[in-house]
């Protein structure tokens, strides 16, 4: 991602846990090599098992310009 986007910054992060369930919420904001900005929404989606992330779902779109 880093290769593809050197300016890569997530912001804006929320979290949420609630029993075994968690949600960290984000914007993501880089810039292409040939000068394209990208924002996009995204959150990821957690379910934790014994002390530890059992799964990791990740869900994101593209903010409008």
């Amino acid at each position: 991602m880093f290769t593809i986007f050197p300016d890569a910054s997530f912001g804006a992060a929320r979290h949420f846990v609630a029993g075994d369930r968690g949600v960290s919420e984000w914007i993501f904001t880089g810039t292409t090599s040939d000068g394209k900005k990208v924002e996009v929404n995204g959150c990821d989606v957690f379910t934790f098992r014994n002390g530890k992330i059992a799964v990791k779902s990740s869900f994101f779109k593209n903010r409008l310009a």
